[in-house]
């Protein structure tokens, strides 16, 4: 590893000092040219996939995720015969398993993590109805394959997740399929497709708030990158849906926090997915 100058020298032997450091020079600006409650610019490339089902490429910065939106046919559960069945996948670029910040469980530990959330997210907020995969109640139904792929993890990866799925969602068409009165296996016309119908009213999305120490006060930085997210004190989650209404509050481990803060930042975070939400519906 090459070190060019003293400024990257320093990041490389102490990542907070150099970020103290940075931000008593610069007069509290982050070393990405941001102040704390500024976002990075958004970029989003809807029908991103061929042949998935909904697709979209999103990037917050640096941050790139694709979401893939399939479904294959299911047997459905004898304990619910009208629902279908969900699944969330993230996976981190292989490159950063071995990176700086972290080892190969870590980064399986942390897809694993991610996944769940986003699927917690989806039951929670009611975002889609499993009876709404149903073909045949009792025979056939949908079992959905939510897929994101993080080409380029520079932070912030829990929103650009959820972004990318609302994106992909409003783009997404579901082949027709019809039951064999014969033989009652169905049959799926690819070249007929329709809307796939999902609680569009609800549309969950997150603000990540990195909380970090700075001249013994903390400091909320919006859109954290991957730097400020490893020197944080700790990484609050706030999902809001439209209304503004709390559909999950996560504090990693860390610095103690009084409701003061929580209200401040949920403060913050209304304002920041007011700001995605503009931008979902341009």
């Amino acid at each position: 590893m090459s070190i060019d100058n003293h400024e990257e020298l320093q990041k490389f032997i102490d990542l907070n000092e150099h970020y103290r450091t940075y931000l008593d020079e610069h007069n509290n600006t982050r070393p990405d040219g941001r102040k704390f409650h500024e976002n990075r610019s958004i970029q989003i490339l809807e029908k991103f996939l061929q042949h998935s089902y909904g697709s979209s490429m999103i990037r917050f910065g640096n941050t790139t995720v694709i979401c893939s939106i399939t479904g294959q046919l299911a047997k459905p559960s004898l304990k619910s015969l009208r629902s279908g069945f969900i699944q969330t996948v993230v996976l981190l670029p292989r490159t950063q398993a071995w990176s700086t910040y972290g080892r190969r469980q870590q980064i399986i530990n942390e897809n694993l993590t991610l996944s769940q959330h986003l699927l917690d997210i989806i039951y929670k907020s009611k975002l889609i109805n499993l009876e709404d995969l149903c073909i045949e109640e009792g025979k056939w139904v949908w079992c959905l394959q939510i897929d994101f792929q993080c080409l380029n993890n520079d932070g912030n990866l829990f929103d650009s997740c959820l972004f990318a799925l609302n994106v992909a969602l409003r783009h997404t068409y579901f082949p027709t399929v019809k039951i064999d009165p014969d033989t009652q296996k169905p049959l799926v016309y690819t070249k007929e497709l329709k809307r796939f119908e999902y609680n569009q009213q609800q549309e969950p999305l997150c603000c990540t708030i990195a909380i970090y120490e700075y001249e013994q006060e903390y400091k909320f930085l919006i859109d954290p990158t991957l730097e400020e997210e490893n020197i944080a004190k700790c990484i609050l989650h706030y999902v809001l849906l439209k209304n503004d209404q709390i559909c999950l509050i996560h504090k990693t481990s860390g610095a103690p926090f009084s409701i003061n803060k929580f209200h401040q930042c949920y403060s913050f975070a209304r304002e920041y997915i007011l700001e995605l939400r503009r931008k979902l519906n341009q």
